[in-house]
């Protein structure tokens, strides 16, 4: 890195860093996250290595999307993954994405990858870096448009991401995603290979916590008119419960949508049998969720009716819990509510009072 003079370019002096480490072996050093990497990171770095790096020798399909399976024999099961190592492993995957596009295998194993490593998009020191250097491959797209696992995979991972995306990004991914749910509600299966990935879109537009509420009450009445008249998939309930929860998993309360809204949505949960719909019921407690704010709570009818119906299926006791008074979620909840688990040492608590 250099200083160069901006009126005389000739003129230019190597900028020198003091880098303070305690060891200089990439198995002991520490992450941007101030703990210490994984032993076994660089033999990792490698394997990402023989399938995305600049080696001449051709990697036949199945070690491409045997990538995962041999990273998870190297470091143990991906659940077990930190943090710091998640976002090393990123790092190993970033400095390569210009390989992705080798095959429609590398890019979904890189998709799948990256975005895992990413999740939720925050949380450590360096992720709001991470994300600008990964958004513009928005504007790009994927390579390999006709193949409908690489276009869910190229939503999961901005869905994993969206936790770091602002307000404007968030909008534009909902301005293209809305788009192209719009455009396969029509098109026939077996000619849209979008029509694969349409569950993976529906998750995505509700983990977009910093657009305005007006923009997430539009989607999730579409989503609850759809459920009620095209018998959508049962599991499309989580969406809504999403959309209309009480408390953001990492938004602005002024981006929850209204309580009248979420009334309504609510009544069209109360009308299902929560035991055969899959997320009905955890979609109504989010939804009648205490969160201390008079403005965002629903009537107490509507929490006692939840309440009620929750002891009745014996749910949970942590859901009647979240209805009756304000409370963190514990980790078995947080995961429902992301729709995966957060990475292990990783938790996210309210900011809201």
């Amino acid at each position: 890195v250099h200083c160069t003079r901006i009126d005389d370019p000739s003129q230019r002096w190597r900028l020198a860093f003091e880098l303070r480490g305690q060891a200089s072996t990439a198995s002991s050093e520490a992450t941007d996250t101030g703990a210490p990497v994984h032993p076994r990171l660089p033999d990792a770095v490698q394997l990402i290595d023989q399938v995305f790096g600049t080696q001449a020798q051709a990697v036949d399909a199945k070690t491409v999307r045997q990538l995962r399976t041999r990273l998870e024999r190297l470091l143990g099961a991906r659940e077990t993954w930190d943090l710091p190592l998640l976002r090393a492993l990123f790092d190993a995957l970033w400095a390569r994405m210009r390989r992705r596009r080798r095959s429609a295998e590398h890019e979904r194993v890189w998709l799948n990858l990256t975005g895992y490593c990413l999740r939720p998009g925050l949380g450590a020191p360096l992720d709001s870096w991470r994300i600008e250097q990964i958004w513009p491959l928005f504007a790009q797209g994927i390579q390999y448009t006709q193949d409908s696992n690489n276009w869910s995979e190229w939503w999961t991972l901005w869905r994993r991401a969206a936790g770091g995306l602002d307000a404007a990004q968030q909008l534009q991914l909902l301005e293209v995603v809305g788009e192209h749910l719009m455009s396969i509600q029509h098109a026939r299966r077996d000619k849209d290979p979008l029509q694969n990935s349409y569950d993976d879109m529906v998750r995505l537009v509700a983990s977009l916590e910093r657009v305005p509420a007006a923009y997430r009450v539009e989607v999730g009445n579409w989503l609850v008119q759809r459920l009620q008249k095209t018998g959508d998939k049962p599991h499309t309930w989580w969406a809504v419960g999403r959309l209309g929860a009480r408390v953001s998993l990492y938004g602005n309360a002024e981006n929850v949508v209204p309580p009248d809204t979420a009334c309504a949505w609510l009544q069209a949960l109360l009308d299902l049998d929560w035991r055969t719909v899959d997320h009905a019921a955890f979609a109504a407690t989010t939804l009648a969720r205490m969160s201390g704010d008079r403005a965002r709570d629903l009537p107490a009818p509507s929490r006692d009716t939840v309440i009620q119906r929750l002891q009745a299926m014996r749910a949970p006791t942590s859901w009647s819990a979240m209805v009756r008074e304000v409370v963190e979620l514990d980790e078995a909840d947080q995961k429902r509510s992301f729709g995966e688990a957060l990475p292990v040492g990783l938790r996210l608590l309210s900011k809201e009072p």
